[in-house]
């Protein structure tokens, strides 16, 4: 079964509540860490959406402010006002103190507009990466797209976010270990865009809640559109499709291509795309055996090594802190 908790990725990315809670007609804040006097467990740019209410998702410390800082929304919120608030070293809350020893200067963005939020929906609607600028003096907010070297920072009275897609998987095969490696990439919040050409498979994903397009032939495949922010796992049993498979895939600006099988299956597979002319200089693009877990022979094992080794990709592709 698939369970209705939050996702692992739910607190990094609070946007989607924050415009869902808007729509609803509820006030809302954004509330926004700007500013880092020392070492924090949390990135600059991390952030919480607070409803009127005082509901919140999102979090900006190990656990030491996150309701002082709903409190503080919903007084924001109340007072029609935007504030910059110190937490920790040198702030007016004595009675907060962070072990880390650090300061954390937090912005709280109760005036975000209609227009704002749906240029944002839309952005990421489009998986379009894009800059939230705000000047922390007005709250007057901007956005912008974001090129490849636009990042998180805070420049002349203004705080520039960077937001990029969320990750997305591809995960294409069949086998009694689909199941598995879905459920897991699923649970930890990643975009999930399952093919399979196994009927028992489809059905039994349906079953635990979650949907797949179904393979016809190797002839016939269609990844469908893929950008730099997705990932793709191929993890068939039998290796017939994966050749076709992997032709398409590795044409895409794919951050990751992982691909489940042993090394001899690795070698074939290999051969296989050569005959179908493609460089070996994008074939090297694919990871096999795939997973950081070496020898994995169950599907608990082989799913844990996978999400590990996609979370790890994404990570060092800067979509995860």
């Amino acid at each position: 079964m698939i369970s209705n908790a939050p996702s692992l990725l739910a607190g990094d990315d609070v946007l989607g509540d924050l415009i869902a809670w808007h729509a609803e007609g509820r006030r809302v804040a954004l509330v926004t860490l700007v500013a880092i006097d020392g070492a924090t467990p949390r990135p600059l740019g991390a952030q919480m959406a607070v409803s009127h209410d005082g509901t919140f998702t999102g979090y900006l410390s190990g656990g030491c402010i996150e309701q002082s800082v709903a409190e503080e929304a919903t007084r924001a919120i109340a007072a029609r006002g935007n504030r910059r608030v110190r937490y920790g070293k040198d702030s007016p809350y004595f009675d907060l103190k962070l072990p880390c020893g650090s300061g954390l200067d937090l912005f709280f963005d109760q005036g975000i507009t209609a227009p704002t939020l749906a240029h944002i929906a839309d952005h990421r609607r489009n998986r379009r990466p894009f800059l939230h600028s705000t000047d922390l003096t007005t709250g007057t907010s901007t956005i912008a797209p974001a090129d490849a070297h636009a990042k998180t920072h805070l420049a002349d009275g203004a705080f520039h976010r960077l937001h990029r897609p969320i990750p997305r998987v591809l995960l294409v095969g069949g086998g009694p270990a689909l199941g598995a490696i879905a459920h897991l990439i699923a649970a930890a919040g990643f975009e999930l865009d399952i093919l399979c050409p196994d009927e028992a498979a489809r059905t039994a994903l349906h079953r635990a809640g979650l949907t797949s397009r179904a393979l016809v032939s190797p002839s016939a495949i269609n990844v469908g559109p893929l950008d730099p922010w997705t990932a793709a796992v191929v993890a068939f049993h039998e290796h017939d499709w994966e050749a076709p498979v992997l032709a398409e895939i590795l044409h895409t600006p794919c951050f990751y291509i992982g691909v489940m099988g042993g090394r001899q299956a690795h070698a074939n597979r290999l051969t296989a795309l050569t005959e179908m002319g493609i460089h070996p200089e994008l074939q090297s693009r694919i990871r096999s055996p795939i997973g950081l877990i070496p020898g994995a022979k169950s599907r608990a094992t082989l799913a844990v090594g996978i999400l590990a080794e996609l979370v790890a990709e994404a990570k060092s592709a800067g979509l995860m802190a």
